[in-house]
């Protein structure tokens, strides 16, 4: 042991401010159980997760005095929460003490990491960094996971975790959460792709714990919904009833009562009903079928306007309303959500809200939060209010309608996207935002998930749901903002025989069985600590026999492998890609990577070859809103070998009729001649880029040089790129309407029956250009 231990205290260290004393017993007790071995901790919010990282740490900087340390947290604040921690509590120069962030150039980010023995990062800007292989891993002793019930899926943490086993001669985890899923399998999976190798679980119930829980009182407030309301919810929920009875005639829901179809039922058909269509044999078949997919698109959308009037509020719904009828209006719409908004049932709707809305009728949840806040802050000037919303639009229209208290100085808490009228706050903001708010500038927040995880604001004495949500993850991790430091209340507002209640409930059952999960798992480690065999106890012995540096590959790791001189070729890739899980595959077969910020192309193998990559979704979307030939063009212009990839199945999740995704397809394969390649999944994709990269780069000298310069622009395409502009005319329609018409004058005086001759071109599309060459321009004044 490092640490000098006198009762219950850690008193001595060199790395360890005087001011540094620990008395709670199961720090000590944790620590000791994660030494020499990867461990993943579940300990409730509030109980020092930060100290346990921090002892962890000092003890390995000690046993290897040339390593490093890397803390990773999924968001910047959190970071610099943790850096905080470090910084206040150790002794460890500030030149070796480091947030690296996405903002620091990744030249800076090489300098500083030769100096440091401990950097704080988001897992984005690691990856980034692996993959660029801006420095080597071998020398980190430990790197700590926070939040690291992320660890699932594509999320970036898992392929830290295999990189660093994989590179690092002296590697040690350290995973740590309040809530790290509902099931046992969920556990696994995050044991797995850590490569955890021992659990240590803490609940409130544990004798070493429960000295240090502050109580926290939950109650959750039912409201009723107005009359008003209700009157909206029924044309809803007519139109949707009609929905469900046709889509259970054609055998598509097996239940046609409101109450039994959920989300993820409606989130299901499309695929469905396309492989319905693959399979029609009679017209009349696919007609209906397609009538079926419209159907579907609109029970998607009412389910959610029906949620929203019951759970968010006039305000909500009707900023909705107005996003679509913009899109409507800006010919950016599809077929099956014109056909719903010239409804009259929608109309309808809209009236009953701007009634409503002069009435000065609001949801009852928002009167009851006001009246709470306003009863807290008078009965407690220096309170901190956290108000939890899972619905950014709500967020605004909460902190507007707060702003007719004066005692509430409330201010929205977001994430860093930005919408057309709605900006997002910089991680710099936030940060901010989270001391004006302990300062008490700020007394109430409302935020969304983005405030859920990890944020220690020990001035925080009551937390409010707005909404529920039937994640146990999130509402744990909501909680837990509370009583840190003292105790707290929690308030879960709920409107009365709404989604609220079923979302309540839905949360406490999958909560009560991560709890059964972790008792599970905790019952059977006692068992394994009492000598009786079992796979995590041979696992450790053998840990334990093994030198830790060891790199076997476990049947638990991904099947993605390192591929022999896969090394000797390089994929430049577009840094935007990085967010997809093909970069990491690459990277983790050892193919050599640098990302940077291509102008045309997502992936380049060499001078003439450049490639597109498309999702099945991504393809649908582009062909939609115009994205997908202009960018091809640019492809085709600008490579001799153009390659798209076109990553899964279109046909199976697409709102697009099959010709038209067909002739999509003939049409980059015929006139632009592009070669389309067909992959199943991110790992596909991968390793034909390696294959792509193998052939093309064997035997060839140099380094691949990119030039992106501007060509002279011949009359050609510059006739092209002015049709183009034409709203609904995409880079294909322009090329068939100037191959037919030869000039615009020829397109600009052409009548409508002349133009819808032209492939590609309908009625609408014709009346347009008609329209716009004979409209007069005026110049609006300011």
């Amino acid at each position: 042991m490092i640490f000098v231990s006198n009762n219950e205290q850690f008193i001595s260290h060199p790395l360890l401010k005087e001011n540094y004393v620990s008395r709670r017993a199961y720090q000590e007790n944790i620590f000791i159980s994660c030494l020499n071995t990867n461990c993943l901790v579940v300990i409730p919010t509030g109980l020092g997760k930060t100290i346990i990282a921090l002892m962890l740490a000092v003890h390995r900087l000690s046993k290897e005095p040339h390593s490093k340390v890397i803390f990773l947290a999924p968001t910047k604040p959190l970071v610099n929460q943790h850096y905080k921690s470090f910084s206040d509590l150790t002794t460890i120069p500030e030149e070796n003490l480091k947030a690296i962030t996405g903002t620091t150039p990744p030249e800076r980010r090489k300098e500083m990491w030769e100096s440091l023995k401990i950097a704080f990062m988001t897992p984005q800007v690691l990856q980034n960094d692996i993959i660029s292989n801006l420095y080597s891993l071998k020398d980190v002793s430990l790197i700590i996971f926070d939040e690291c019930h992320r660890s699932v899926g594509d999320y970036a943490y898992c392929f830290i975790a295999k990189k660093y086993v994989e590179s690092s001669r002296i590697h040690q985890i350290l995973g740590l959460t309040a809530s790290p899923g509902s099931t046992e399998g969920k556990i696994t999976e995050i044991k797995n792709n850590l490569f955890i190798d021992r659990v240590e679980i803490r609940t409130e119930k544990d004798s070493d714990v429960k000295p240090y829980i502050y109580n926290v009182d939950n109650e959750w407030l039912k409201v009723k919904l107005p009359a008003e309301f209700i009157n909206i919810k029924k044309i809803i929920t007519e139109k949707l009833r009609t929905i469900y009875k046709d889509l259970k005639r054609q055998d598509l829901l097996n239940s046609s009562d409101l109450n039994k179809i959920t989300r993820k039922d409606l989130l299901k058909l499309n695929e469905r009903i396309n492989t319905r269509i693959n399979s029609s044999r009679t017209e009349e078949e696919k007609y209906e079928l397609f009538i079926a997919k419209k159907n579907a698109a609109n029970a998607i959308r009412l389910s959610h306007m029906d949620e929203l009037i019951e759970t968010q509020g006039i305000s909500a719904l009707d900023d909705y309303l107005k996003k679509n009828l913009d899109k409507i209006k800006k010919n950016t719409a599809n077929k099956s959500l014109t056909e719903l908004f010239r409804d009259s049932g929608i109309k309808r709707i809209s009236e009953l809200i701007d009634a409503n809305k002069q009435k000065g009728i609001v949801h009852p949840k928002l009167e009851k939060l006001l009246e709470l806040l306003h009863e807290q802050i008078s009965e407690n000037k220096d309170s901190r209010i956290l108000v939890f919303c899972h619905f950014r639009d709500s967020v605004n229209n909460i902190v507007k309608f707060l702003e007719r208290d004066g005692i509430i100085k409330a201010h929205k808490f977001v994430g860093q996207l930005s919408k057309t009228s709605d900006k997002g706050l910089t991680q710099k903001e936030q940060i901010q935002l989270l001391d004006k708010f302990k300062e008490g500038i700020y007394n109430t927040l409302v935020a969304t998930s983005v405030g859920e995880e990890g944020l220690d604001i020990a001035e925080c004495d009551l937390v409010i749901f707005y909404d529920t949500v039937p994640s146990a993850i999130r509402s744990i991790q909501r909680r837990g903002r509370t009583g840190r430091k003292k105790e707290g209340k929690v308030f879960i507002l709920m409107a009365e025989g709404t989604r609220d209640e079923g979302y309540y409930w839905a949360e406490k059952s999958k909560e009560r069985l991560m709890r059964a999960s972790l008792k599970t798992m905790k019952e059977n480690d006692v068992i394994s600590k009492a000598g009786q065999s079992s796979l995590l106890n041979f696992i450790e012995k053998k840990e334990k026999t093994n030198d830790l540096n060891s790199n076997e590959e476990t049947p638990q790791l991904s099947s993605i492998q390192e591929v022999k001189g896969a090394q000797n070729y390089k994929v430049i890739c577009d840094i935007r890609e990085t967010a997809s899980a093909v970069v990491r595959a690459l990277s983790l077969m050892g193919v050599s990577i640098e990302l940077i910020q291509l102008p045309v192309a997502d992936y380049v193998i060499s001078e003439r070859v450049g490639i597109e990559r498309k999702s099945d979704q991504d393809f649908n979307d582009s062909i939609k809103d115009g994205r997908l030939f202009n960018e091809l063009f640019e492809l085709k212009n600008n490579f001799t070998r153009p390659i798209l990839i076109l990553e899964g199945d279109p046909f199976i999740s697409s709102n697009i009729n099959q010709n038209a995704l067909y002739g999509a397809i003939t049409s980059i394969i015929l006139n632009l001649g592009i070669t389309i390649y067909k992959t199943n999944n991110s790992s596909d994709t991968a390793m034909f880029l390696y294959q792509l990269a193998k052939k093309e780069q064997s035997g060839s000298k140099g380094e691949t040089k990119l030039r992106f310069d501007k060509k002279p622009i011949e009359i050609s395409n510059l006739l092209e790129y002015i049709v183009a502009g034409i709203p609904g005319i995409n880079a294909l329609r322009a090329k068939n309407l100037l191959t037919e018409l030869k000039t615009l004058q020829e397109i600009f005086n052409a009548d409508i029956g002349d133009l819808m001759k032209i492939e590609n071109i309908g009625k609408k599309i014709a009346q347009e250009i008609y329209k716009l060459s004979r409209f007069k321009y005026r110049e609006e004044s300011d």
